[in-house]
């Protein structure tokens, strides 16, 4: 399992579970995709709220995760290969 410590994201929205997936995101068409993915598969998350209403994806903990500034991203503290962030919500249906 990965230290999530390490990631300057987890200075913003820290992780109260640190053992399951990360998943910055907010309500959107886009950003519901990757928490419904989880829900079904039973996979547990740890959900945190990025608002668009204080720019939170064009902080520096949010861009150090995603440089691009889009939701959803997460932090997956067992990824595959030891590379935890996971950018595009394509990737995150096929990432387990």
């Amino acid at each position: 399992m990965i230290d999530l410590s390490q990631f300057p994201v987890t200075r913003k929205w820290p992780a109260r579970h640190p053992d399951r997936i990360q998943l910055y995101s907010l309500p959107t068409p886009n950003g519901v995709k990757v928490s419904a993915m989880l829900e079904e598969t039973g996979l547990p998350y740890e959900p945190h709220l990025v608002s668009f209403d204080s720019s939170d994806q064009s902080s520096p903990e949010f861009l150090s995760l995603n440089p691009y500034g889009k939701i959803p991203a997460i932090l997956d503290p067992n990824g595959p290969g030891g590379r935890p962030p996971l950018r595009r919500s394509q990737s995150h249906r096929i990432h387990r």
